[in-house]
């Protein structure tokens, strides 16, 4: 911020000693020429150089008046923020060719402007092949705009002609403060582009500094999520450990007494022992209903109340209308009817594919096939993401996917499209074998 309030300060006085240089020209030029005439002078010093000089007041008026406009646009564009490229790029031409004008108004007298317009414009313009383009014109145009280096080409009068009519000190004043006042345009050049070169150099660097940051938080977030991850499942085996200690264990514990008693009195008490059955077999029928109860809160809700087929495609047309993903689902193994845990997994599966299609690879469109061939259920999810770079590796909703299925004796390959795909088209693909039973019914 505070390089940039510097660079805005020098730009403020490089246009106003600009300024200051154009009106000296133009006020010497001018009153020379007024007090040639005033003096009855003009004969001697149009056979001198043997031409006729511009009116002083064009070339006063067009010089002002184009410099007014530059000003006007350059500080008006710094207000406007224009965001589109190519009217950014007319600007910079119309701004060139102001400085020009300015050059031939003045007769090729001062052509320093052009490296106002160069500062300008070096700081205005981000493209770096229209950058190097405007700063050779204005450099070609800043070197060859003197007058002295033209002279034997433009046959103008030359600007030692007019401090020729004053007498040598006059003449070494005017001269002196031509060189004092060129120099300092020059030197105000120079460290305005030290200044905009040694900023856009701090700022690179503060940007790179920000970006390790970044990537160091990113790291630290990611230990994070998988120690997250880590602690829940950890939390969630505990969870299910404690609901079946609770619920079998107790369960368990009781009909295993209340039989050993049973078979104890079976010989000497009948009717009491046929209690004792009685009330072994409700509590296992409350047991069973515990059990129930506890499969219920881990099965999906999505299935409690449809059917595998329902509830995959709702899955799918939410999924679709939460990410604005293109999910074209082909569903060609027939009647789904699985039992209860394929259901599950079926559905966890294709729930976690989509997920990480659209979160990790930043997919538009995700394809999903699934076949059977005999008892062999086929899914193969494939999408047009990034892929997982140049090696797959398993994280975690992989390995959970794995492990699910090889609770069933299904199987998982995963990896890169161009790895699978002759035609070397980006993406990810899953496919999932799972071998399916006949429907079970519940217990």
């Amino acid at each position: 911020m505070d390089n940039e309030k510097n660079l805005s300060g020098l730009s403020r006085l490089m246009f106003a000693l600009n300024l200051s240089i154009i009106l000296f020209y133009s006020l010497v030029c001018l009153a020379t020429t007024l007090r040639i005439c005033g003096s009855f002078g003009a004969y001697d010093f149009l056979s001198s150089i043997r031409q006729i000089p511009p009116s002083p007041w064009r070339m006063t008026l067009w010089a002002l008046g184009q410099y007014l406009l530059l000003c006007a646009i350059s500080f008006g564009k710094a207000r406007w923020e224009i965001e589109r490229y190519e009217i950014r790029l007319v600007i910079c031409l119309v701004e060139i060719l102001l400085c020009a004008g300015i050059t031939s108004s003045l007769e090729f007298y001062y052509s320093g402007t052009a490296l106002l317009v160069l500062a300008d414009l070096v700081h205005y313009m981000r493209n770096s092949f229209y950058r190097i383009c405007f700063i050779v014109v204005l450099i070609l145009l800043f070197s060859f705009g003197r007058y002295e280096i033209l002279y034997p080409l433009t046959g103008r009068i030359p600007f030692s002609a007019y401090l020729d009519y004053y007498n040598q000190t006059v003449r070494s004043l005017f001269a002196g403060a031509e060189s004092l006042l060129v120099c300092l345009n020059v030197l105000l050049f120079v460290l305005f582009m030290i200044l905009l070169f040694t900023g856009q150099k701090a700022e690179n660097s503060r940007i790179r500094k920000l970006n390790q940051q970044l990537n160091q938080a990113n790291d630290r977030l990611r230990d994070y999520a998988f120690e997250l991850e880590r602690m829940t499942e950890v939390r969630e085996r505990n969870r299910l450990a404690r609901e079946i200690h609770d619920t079998l264990g107790h369960t368990l514990t009781g009909i295993i007494m209340g039989s050993d008693a049973g078979l104890a009195l079976f010989d000497a008490a009948p009717e009491e022992a046929k209690k004792r059955i009685q009330v072994v077999a409700q509590a296992a029928r409350n047991g069973l209903n515990d059990v129930r109860r506890s499969i219920k809160a881990l099965r999906p809700d999505a299935l409690e109340n449809t059917t595998l087929a329902e509830a995959l495609e709702t899955m799918i047309s939410n999924f679709k209308a939460a990410t604005s993903a293109e999910v074209f689902y082909d569903q060609q193994a027939g009647l789904l009817v699985l039992a209860q845990d394929e259901e599950d997994t079926l559905y966890r599966v294709l729930q976690e594919s989509m997920t990480n299609a659209v979160r990790h690879g930043r997919a538009t469109e995700i394809h999903i096939h699934i076949t059977r061939r005999d008892n062999l259920l086929t899914i193969d999810v494939r999408d047009n993401g990034c892929g997982c770079g140049a090696e797959a590796k398993e994280g975690f909703g992989l390995r959970h996917m794995r492990e699910r299925l090889e609770l069933l004796g299904g199987s998982l390959t995963f990896g890169n499209r161009e790895t699978l795909e002759e035609d070397g088209e980006r993406g990810f693909y899953i496919v999932v074998s799972l071998p399916i039973r006949e429907k079970e019914e519940e217990v």
